[in-house]
C-alpha cells in the first residue's frame, strides 16, 4: 500500500498550487468553423490502414479518416452511412446496400477524388481476406459466400459479394448472421480506393485515402499525426475544425498539465491525483465528464504455455486476485466484476444475483485466498504446497492503470506463492505480441466493445477459429468444443431468449475455465477545456470528434477562408 500512496499523497500537495489554465467560450449559439483541436495518447497509432488496426488509438484515428456503409448515429443506433438504405431477406442470407452518389475520396488538396462506386466495396470487403495481410477483419466477414476461399488461396473473388451497378453491392451470406450489419459498421468495413492501395504499397498504411471528414496531412512516426479538413465532405456542414493533431508517447501526468497550459484540448486518461484534484476543483469539475465504459478488463493466460495449460493453476491464479483492492487503488473508478460480458450486454451477471449451481462456474472469478490455495495445490505445478516452476513472465504497459495493476497482482500471487516477473513494453509491441501463439504468457488485457452484442465479447476472443498465428484476438489461445459449439449456435438464433440463455451457458463455461481472470468494468473519463463543443464520449468509439467545434472569438461562420488556427489562452 505505501508504494501507491505515498506519491499519491506528494502529488496532491504538488496540485493545490496549480493555475486555473481556464479561459471562457466565446459564447457562440452554434458551431463555427476553423481551429486545431489537439490530443494525445500515451502510444503511438499502430497503423492508419483500417484492415489491419484494431486497437482503441488506429480507431480513433479511423473514425476520422474513413467511413463505412453503416454507422451509430449520436444515440447509438445503427443507421445510414455510405449507404443511404438497405435491405435484407426473410430468411437473413440476402443483403443489397445502396450507395450515396454524392461522395468522393479524400482529393490532393488541389483536385477533388473520384467518386465512390460499388466496386470499391466489393474491393475493400475482399482485401480482408488477402491472406498476406492478416486482417483481424476478416473474421467479422467470413460469413459471406465464398470470402474463405479467398482466404485460403483457391479464389482471388468473393462469390457472395457483387457490385450489381456503380450504387448498388448485393451480399449473400452462408447463414443468418444477426450481428452482420454491426460487422458492416465497424472500421474494417471502411470503403478505401483500389488505385490508391496498390499506388502507395508500404506506405499506405501511413498515408491512406478515404471518404472521410479528415485527411492525413502528415504522419512523424513516434511523434504526431496531422489531420486538416476534407472540404468535400458528403456530410453537409461538416467537419467544422480545420485540423485534428494526434501527439503520441505522451505520459499521463503530463496530459493534464498540457490541457492546463492549453496545449491540449482534451484528455481521456489521468493519474489518479490529477483525478482527484479536479473532481475536487469546483471550475475544472465542470469540465469532466464520467461515463460507464461498455468493457472489460482483466488477466489474459496463455493455455498452451505451462503453466497455465493446467486449468486447476488457472483457476488458482483467478482465485487469488484482489479486485476489491484494484478499485480502491484507482480511487473507485473500477466495477469489480465476475463477468466477461459487461452491464448493457444480454447474459451480463452479477455475483449476488446468482444461484448457488451458477456460482459454481463463477466462483474462480472472484477473489478468495483459500480457495485459490486449494487449486493451486490441485494443479502439477505445486508441490507440497510449493510451486516447482519459474517465475511466471507478465507482460505489462507503460502506463499508471498498468503498472498499478500489475505490481497489485504480482502482490496477491505472491501471497499464493506464485512469484510473478513484470516485463513492461510499449503498446505496439506488445499488440503484436500477445497475437503470436506461445509468446506471452500472462498480460493484463481488456475488451473494448466494438458492437453491443454479447457475440462480439465471447465469440471474438473466446472462439476456436477467433485464434491466429499474427493478430489473434484470442490472445489466450483457448479452445474447447463445446463452448464453441453453444457460440455458433448463439450466433444464428434468431430468438433473442434462446440466444442469451446460449451465450449465458458459454460465459458460464468461459468463467470456469478461466483463460482470463476477470477483473472489472472501468469508467470513461473525458476533461476538455471550456472551448470544446460537440465533443462527445463515445462508448464505441471512446473520442468521437466528428462535430467537434472550438468557441473562440477567431471562429468562422462558414468553411471557406482557409485553415484559421485560433490562438491559445
Amino acid at each position: 500500500m505505501i508504494l501507491f500512496l505515498l506519491p499519491l499523497t506528494l502529488s496532491l500537495s504538488l496540485a493545490c498550487t496549480r493555475g486555473d489554465g481556464l479561459a471562457p467560450a466565446a459564447g457562440h449559439s452554434t458551431p463555427v468553423y476553423g481551429g486545431t483541436f489537439t490530443y494525445a495518447d500515451e502510444d503511438d497509432i499502430r497503423t492508419l490502414d483500417p484492415a489491419v488496426g484494431y486497437d482503441e488509438v488506429s480507431w480513433t484515428a479511423f473514425r476520422l479518416i474513413f467511413d463505412q456503409l453503416l454507422s451509430y448515429d449520436e444515440q447509438d443506433h445503427l443507421g445510414p452511412g455510405l449507404a443511404e438504405s438497405w435491405e435484407v431477406s426473410p430468411d437473413g442470407l440476402d443483403w443489397v446496400f445502396h450507395l450515396r452518389h454524392d461522395v468522393h475520396f479524400h482529393g490532393d488538396g488541389t483536385t477533388r477524388g473520384r467518386e465512390l462506386v460499388a466496386q470499391d466495396v466489393v474491393y475493400s470487403w475482399t482485401r480482408l481476406f488477402d491472406p498476406h495481410l492478416g486482417s483481424p477483419g476478416a473474421d467479422f466477414y467470413q460469413v459471406i459466400d465464398g470470402a474463405t476461399d479467398v482466404l485460403d488461396g483457391t479464389a482471388t473473388s468473393i462469390r457472395g459479394l457483387q457490385a450489381l451497378d456503380p450504387w448498388t453491392v448485393t451480399v449473400h451470406l452462408t447463414r443468418p448472421d444477426s450481428t452482420f450489419a454491426n460487422a458492416v459498421a465497424m472500421t474494417f468495413g471502411s470503403v478505401v480506393p483500389r488505385e490508391a492501395v496498390e499506388a502507395r504499397g508500404e506506405q499506405w498504411s501511413f498515408s491512406p485515402v478515404g471518404t472521410g471528414p479528415f485527411s492525413v496531412a502528415d504522419w512523424k512516426l513516434g511523434e504526431k499525426t496531422v489531420f486538416v479538413a476534407n472540404r468535400d465532405y458528403w456530410q453537409p456542414g461538416l467537419p467544422y475544425l480545420d485540423r485534428i493533431v494526434h501527439l503520441a508517447n505522451y505520459p499521463r501526468p503530463v496530459q493534464f498539465l498540457k490541457l492546463e497550459a492549453g496545449e491540449l484540448d482534451q484528455v481521456n486518461r489521468l493519474t489518479s491525483p490529477d483525478y482527484m484534484w479536479i473532481r475536487s476543483d469546483p471550475r475544472w469539475s465542470q469540465q469532466l465528464s464520467e461515463v460507464p465504459s461498455i468493457d472489460t478488463y482483466g488477466e489474459m493466460m496463455n493455455v498452451e504455455l505451462p503453466p497455465f495449460d493446467d486449468v486447476w493453476f488457472r483457476r488458482g491464479v483467478a482465485a487469488a486476485i484482489d479486485r476489491e483492492k484494484l478499485g480502491r487503488l484507482r480511487n473507485g473508478r473500477l466495477r469489480p466484476t465476475v463477468s466477461w460480458l459487461p452491464p448493457g450486454i444480454d447474459g451480463h451477471v452479477e455475483w449476488d444475483e446468482l444461484s448457488a449451481e451458477d456460482r459454481v462456474h463463477y466462483q474462480y472469478q472472484r477473489h478468495d485466498v483459500e480457495l485459490a490455495k486449494q487449486c493451486l495445490d490441485k494443479s502439477r505445478y505445486f508441490q507440497d504446497g510449493h510451486y516447482t516452476g519459474p517465475p511466471i513472465t507478465y507482460w505489462s504497459l507503460a502506463d499508471e492503470a498498468s503498472n498499478t495493476t500489475s505490481q497489485s497482482v504480482q502482490q496477491d500471487l505472491s501471497l499464493v506463492g506464485v512469484p510473478l516477473a513484470i516485463k513492461t513494453t510499449t503498446f505496439p509491441t506488445y499488440l503484436s505480441a500477445v497475437g503470436r501463439p506461445r509468446e506471452v504468457q500472462m498480460a493484463y488485457t481488456a475488451w473494448v466493445m466494438d458492437y453491443p452484442d454479447p457475440r462480439n465479447f465471447l465469440e471474438t476472443i473466446f472462439a476456436c477459429d477467433s485464434r491466429a498465428q499474427e493478430n489473434s484476438q484470442n490472445t489466450s489461445f483457448y479452445c474447447d468444443p463445446e463452448t464453441d459449439e453453444l457460440l455458433q449456435a448463439a450466433a444464428v438464433e434468431v430468438d433473442h431468449d434462446r440466444r442469451t440463455a446460449l451465450y449465458e451457458q458459454a460465459q458460464a463455461r468461459i468463467a470456469d475455465a478461466a483463460p482470463v481472470a476477470v477483473e472489472y468494468h472501468s469508467t470513461t473519463i473525458s476533461v476538455v477545456r471550456p472551448q470544446v463543443k460537440g465533443f462527445r464520449v463515445d462508448p464505441i468509439w471512446t473520442r468521437d470528434m466528428s462535430r467537434a467545434w472550438l468557441d473562440v472569438p477567431e471562429g468562422r461562420a462558414t468553411p471557406q477562408g482557409g485553415p484559421a488556427t485560433p490562438k491559445r489562452p
